[in-house]
């Protein structure tokens, strides 16, 4: 895909949205009838691969967001005082691009669901949601630049990239977790193409972006 494809500008979304969200599904349209089907469809798979919660029967608005979904208990590290476990929360952005046209690519349309992935300690809770000599989470590795850095800087730069590398592909820092799939699961059930790259506009404030198309069922 032409990586600047018409990506929306990030002032679509509302003015509380810190980051531009990091991962874009897009459900064919031949899939589904509409886009709340489509939308719909991305939560199933979802529960199904990470079995996040979810709690789209609530109002949750926090950061710009129309729901709100989390997977809590991974990776517990043993630091001490220190020692936690972590969450991905993931926050939904579906009512700006529910007005947009399906977009069309590959041949095909598409509708498209933007999420904003993030990946950080949760409990216990005086501890969230920064600890950054861990392993796991922290700005050690290749995010050892980032320690002592501000919270902004910190969800761009790691916490951002680490929850989208464990949705894509149930991973973090290269370790798996027998309790969570990434999206990757389903490449034997449907005929998909998972995309990473660069932000390439001033507007995408976030490390990395994704994007996850579902084209079909296999077979079809």
């Amino acid at each position: 895909m032409n990586k600047d494809k018409d990506m929306p500008p990030m002032d679509i979304f509302p003015n509380s949205t810190p980051r531009y969200p990091n991962l874009w599904i897009y459900v064919s349209c031949r899939m589904v009838e509409n886009y709340d089907k489509a939308l719909y469809f991305v939560v199933e798979r979802l529960k199904e691969c990470a079995e996040v919660y979810n709690d789209f029967e609530c109002f949750h608005i926090a950061e710009g967001c129309d729901y709100f979904t989390r997977r809590r208990g991974l990776f517990p590290v043993e630091l001490g005082e220190r020692s936690h476990d972590h969450e991905l929360h993931l926050r939904f952005y579906s009512a700006p691009l529910k007005r947009y046209k399906p977009l069309e690519i590959f041949g095909d349309k598409f509708y498209r669901i933007a999420i904003s992935v993030h990946f950080e300690v949760d409990r216990p809770s005086g501890l969230h949601a920064y600890v950054d000599e861990c392993p796991i989470c922290g700005c050690t590795g290749e995010y050892e630049k980032y320690f002592g850095a501000e919270t902004r800087v910190k969800n761009e730069n790691v916490h951002d990239p680490l929850g989208l590398d464990l949705l894509l592909y149930g991973k973090v820092r290269g370790k798996t977790t027998p309790v969570f799939n990434g999206i990757n699961f389903f490449e034997n059930s449907y005929k998909m193409i998972i995309e990473e790259f660069k932000p390439f506009r001033e507007d995408m404030n976030t490390a990395k972006i994704g994007q996850v198309f579902f084209l079909s069922k296999t077979g079809r």
